[in-house]
């Protein structure tokens, strides 16, 4: 049975990009940031609302969710891992809508190395990634910078 859209972590979404990534190239706390910061992005454009409750922060290399990065900070810059599975267990969680769009970040995303997400998301992210103070990152300003992101356009136009 699919999880409330309301009860969603940044943690469920994680352990879904975790558990579905490439095994051969391994999965880094800094890629991890970037796919959860898509995807809540894609959401937000997609659905009208938030994929996870955590809030994103304007950090140095790129949008950050600050629980989800302390509780993988001690890998470094090492592969994190994860006893879910790849398969309907790290699937389970989320609602068809959701798992769209999962499927969706990790498949054009997940291929990517973790400094080329670092550098599209400062392109594609709206944010003061220089200010020390790692400020949030609106919803709105969110919403309005990928209303027209490529990818969101041929989504909709799928549909």
């Amino acid at each position: 049975m699919a999880k409330n859209i309301a009860t969603v972590s940044v943690f469920d979404v994680a352990d879904y990009f975790i558990a579905n990534s490439d095994p051969d190239e391994g999965l880094t706390n800094l890629k991890l940031q970037k796919l959860c910061g898509y995807a809540q992005a894609y959401n937000l454009v997609l659905h009208g609302r938030r994929l996870f409750k955590e809030p994103l922060e304007a950090w140095p290399h790129g949008p950050v969710v600050r629980e989800l990065y302390d509780f993988y900070r001690s890998y470094g810059k090492n592969p994190l891992s994860t006893a879910i599975q790849p398969g309907e267990e790290s699937r389970q969680l989320f609602t068809p809508e959701q798992l769209f769009i999962l499927e969706t970040v990790n498949g054009y995303y997940g291929r990517f190395a973790a400094w080329t997400l670092r550098n599209m998301s400062h392109i594609d992210f709206p944010g003061k990634f220089d200010d020390p103070r790692r400020p949030p990152i609106s919803d709105k300003a969110m919403k309005a910078r990928f209303a027209d992101h490529k990818i969101i356009k041929k989504i909709q136009a799928a549909f």
